[in-house]
């Protein structure tokens, strides 16, 4: 693809080329859905692309939305985080930077690490007998937030131990 095509237009041919060879029907919707998740910055939600959806006005089911997200998950347009949550947590793919996580286990709250040394080893790794595609590390543990939580509950118990 040319350097002078935005992202949306590499995408978005990148798509129509996926949807030919896999013999899939080039729909409105499916583009329309394309298009808002590449307006979009960081992960979204199924629930969230539905309200990004209304926003622009171009309503489409929920049935449409997980059918063509998984469709984009194929293209490698996108990426379905594995996180714990109960909703899957999607992210497009714009580019082929490292990506890293770290995931609350306890209020499953998602921020993104930003260390130049953890992308640069991510960056640096290869391997002989494995084709690399994406480049994503998830460090699960305790926000601050929830250690403070847990602390107060736990002087909160030792001093109602200690007054009995």
């Amino acid at each position: 693809m040319s350097d002078k095509m935005t992202l949306q237009e590499q995408v978005h041919e990148s798509f129509r080329l996926y949807m030919l060879a896999n013999g899939l029907r080039q729909t409105r919707e499916r583009y329309a859905i394309l298009h808002a998740i590449y307006e979009t910055e960081g992960t979204f939600t199924i629930d969230d692309l539905q309200k990004i959806m209304e926003k622009n006005r171009f309503y489409v089911s929920t049935n449409t939305l997980y059918l063509t997200t998984q469709l984009l998950v194929e293209a490698n347009l996108l990426i379905r985080h594995p996180f714990s949550s109960s909703a899957s947590v999607f992210e497009r793919i714009a580019d082929d930077r490292p990506r890293s996580y770290q995931i609350c286990s306890h209020c499953h709250r998602i921020t993104r690490i930003k260390s130049k040394e953890l992308a640069a080893s991510l960056e640096t790794y290869h391997s002989r007998s494995f084709h690399i595609t994406h480049r994503i590390v998830y460090v699960y543990g305790t926000c601050a937030s929830c250690q403070r939580a847990m602390h107060k509950r736990l002087k909160a118990a030792n001093v109602n131990s200690s007054t009995k």
